[in-house]
Parts: C-alpha cells; structure tokens; sequence
C-alpha cells in the first residue's frame, strides 16, 4: 500500500489535469557502473521516487514538484553510487530541503522554478562510483548542442519502472523553439527542451534527474507529455538559478 501510495502522489504533483507525467527514460541505453557519477536516487520505505544529481559532497540538486508531500519528506533518503538502488549503494539521510521560494505548483505555470536543493547529514566520498558535477557555465539553448539524460523510471507507459539506470543522448533545442513547443501548459524562458523520436524519451518516474552537457548539470528533469510521443521533453535550466543553487549550498540555510 505504501508503494501505491506514493506513486500516485508524485503521479498526481507532475501529472495534474491533463496528464502530463514526471519523466523518465524510454528507448535507452543501459548505463555502466560509474558512468554517471553524480546520479542519485531519492526513495521513500525502499521505493524509488525521483531522481537527483550530486554537485558537492553534501549537496544535491533535484526537481522541487519530488518535495511536495511533508510526510514522505520525513522517510525521504538519498542513494548514491549505484546503477541499481534497490540492490546497493550508499544510503544518506537528508539534512534539510530547500525549494525554490517562487516554486510554483501549478500547470498553468507550467511549473516554474521546478528545482531544489538537499543537503545530506554525511558527505559522499567522490570514488571510481559516485562524485559531484560541476554546475552548467553558458548557454546550452543555442540549438547546437546534445545532451544525455540518465533516470530509472518506466521504459514505457505501460510497464514498471526500470530497476537499472538507462540513458538516452538528445537534442537540446533552442530557446525559441521551446518556446514555442508547448502551449497547455506552457513552456518558459526559465526552461529548457530537448527534442526526441516516438518511441525514444521520457515517460514517469524520474523526475529530478540531470540533464548532462560536457560534463555539467545543465537541466533538472521537470515534466514531459507523456509518454516518448515526440514531444520536446521540459527540464529547468541550471543556469538560471545558480545564485539560488550556491545560496542553498550555505551552512546557515540549514
């Protein structure tokens, strides 16, 4: 019961009204051990519910609309170091969370400012498994560059999520074509799109995982129309939000 429970709570977060769904990974490769070092799973009683990327030993960054249930907060941990979560890892309870303040929950919004940030009680020791990123430094929206999105959720509607990491490489399309890629809801300048074939992208289940550029957390996994229709999958771009990122990184925000 508690697994169906929190699956149709974050259903019901990125979901809404009309079906929009949290992402994850449909069409993929499977990922090797290591390979995405700074990946990390968020699960709630043993269940994984969203993705996340490390940027320091103690700092993670994820999708703010994974943070939205109080009591699942609580039981909330953080997996590192792992392709495979429910069978290994390192586990690390969380210190605090802070969301974006001008978050806003809604599909009308779109979900603007869909990021967070999570501080760990102990820190990840970076080795051969798991270490940070570093955060994006220039604009990734140009329509010039390629990008790898890891996540463990459903590799199609109708199936379960996957128990080992996959990755697919995409196009990240320009401002203005993200812009323009959805109108219900709507896209903002704020985001940013990568583009897919039918049958290759993103489905529910990962929401909060990176969007990967030359090694940088460019994007933060945020909503999609579901389910790998060919339809631009939507990530928060990182970086618009450094300022917020580096000020929840400070002891005093704990």
């Amino acid at each position: 019961m508690m697994k169906l429970t929190i699956l149709l709570v974050v259903g019901v977060i990125a979901r809404q009204a009309c079906g929009d769904e949290p992402e994850a990974i449909v069409g993929g490769n499977y990922a090797s051990d290591g390979q995405f070092k700074c990946q990390v799973s968020l699960e709630v009683d043993g269940y994984h519910i969203c993705g996340g990327c490390l940027i320091s030993e103690y700092h993670v960054v994820t999708a703010a609309h994974c943070l939205m249930d109080e009591e699942y907060n609580k039981e909330m941990i953080v997996v590192t170091g792992t392709t495979a979560p429910a069978l290994r890892g390192e586990r690390h309870e969380i210190r605090c969370m802070r969301l974006h303040p001008e978050y806003e929950n809604t599909k009308e919004s779109g979900w603007k400012n869909d990021i967070a940030v999570l501080t760990l009680k102990t820190p990840v020791k970076a080795n051969k498994l798991q270490g940070p990123v570093p955060l994006a430094t220039e604009d990734y929206t140009t329509g010039e560059y390629r990008g790898i999105v890891p996540g463990w959720g459903k590799t199609d509607i109708n199936l379960p999520s996957s128990a080992v990491l996959k990755y697919i490489d995409t196009e990240i399309l320009s401002q203005k074509q993200c812009l323009n890629s959805h109108k219900n809801p709507r896209t903002n300048p704020t985001q940013m799109c990568t583009s897919n074939k039918i049958g290759r992208g993103a489905c529910q289940g990962d929401s909060g995982g990176p969007l990967l550029v030359k090694g940088q957390l460019s994007g933060v996994v945020s909503w999609v129309i579901p389910c790998a229709l060919g339809r631009p999958d939507v990530f928060t771009n990182v970086l618009h939000y450094l300022d917020f990122i580096r000020s929840a990184q400070k002891p005093l925000t704990c």
